[in-house]
């Protein structure tokens, strides 16, 4: 879930996860973009609050001149260190942070919403071994796209004209980010005559939203016609951008 994508990337920024748990966010965040973002926003908001929240230079001058004054014009002087006070700041910071993420008033995270989430189905009855084919699936059902990457791109050397076999494949680089490689398979998937033809128009359309560019996304979208898959969800988009 969001939230939970949310709370890790907090926790990791914290410095609150043991060596093993940092070592798995880091390799699932190599394949999981929407924790890859989510990273990224939180140590935006993060830095920035800190800076809002700090102590500007008149507050440490008149702490220094508190710590320098003594008991000789207050009875139990009380003084919190800067650590002390950084260390609570992180605290507002991280609770805040996680508040503002969770809610995202200034971020509907468009991609996240209309992006396809697509599945391969592809096993044969009867088949006697899972193949390659198959193996990729596998991947790409459970979100491992670099694993399905690495399988998809051997067939599709392989057969150069399988449009299913290359639509794959071409998501598999824009949710790794290898977005002009992915974009090159899919715009030949969309020149093509298959089945695939306009999911390949909405991945593209997809790519570009991804980036924020939303003259491309529309161009794209606008090329997906009535009838066909992803129409009511590229109609619906359009109006949003």
């Amino acid at each position: 879930m969001t939230e939970d994508k949310i709370l890790l990337a907090a926790r990791y920024v914290e410095g609150d996860m043991d060596e093993a748990e940092k070592a798995d966010f880091e390799m699932r965040m190599q394949n999981d973009v929407e924790l890859q973002q989510h990273l990224k926003d939180y140590r935006h908001i993060h830095q920035s609050l800190k800076i809002q929240l700090a102590p500007d230079q008149q507050d440490l001058a008149f702490k220094k001149t508190l710590r320098h004054t003594g008991p000789a014009y207050f009875e139990t002087p009380k003084v919190v260190t800067f650590k002390t006070s950084l260390k609570w700041l992180s605290g507002v910071a991280a609770v805040l942070i996680v508040g503002l993420l969770v809610w995202a008033p200034w971020r509907s995270n468009l991609y996240q919403t209309y992006h396809s989430d697509a599945k391969m189905l592809v096993t044969e009855r009867g088949a006697e071994k899972a193949t390659d084919l198959d193996r990729a699936a596998t991947f790409f059902n459970d979100k491992k796209y670099k694993e399905a990457q690495d399988l998809l791109a051997k067939l599709t050397l392989q057969q150069p004209g399988n449009a299913m076999v290359s639509y794959y494949y071409g998501l598999t680089l824009i949710e790794t980010n290898t977005l002009s490689e992915g974009r090159s398979t899919l715009t030949q998937v969309y020149n093509g005559e298959s089945a695939f033809k306009y999911d390949a128009a909405y991945a593209m359309a997809m790519s570009y939203l991804k980036e924020d560019k939303k003259d491309e996304c529309k161009a794209w979208l606008k090329k997906i016609p009535i009838g066909t898959t992803h129409y009511q969800k590229a109609a619906t988009l359009l109006d949003k951008l």
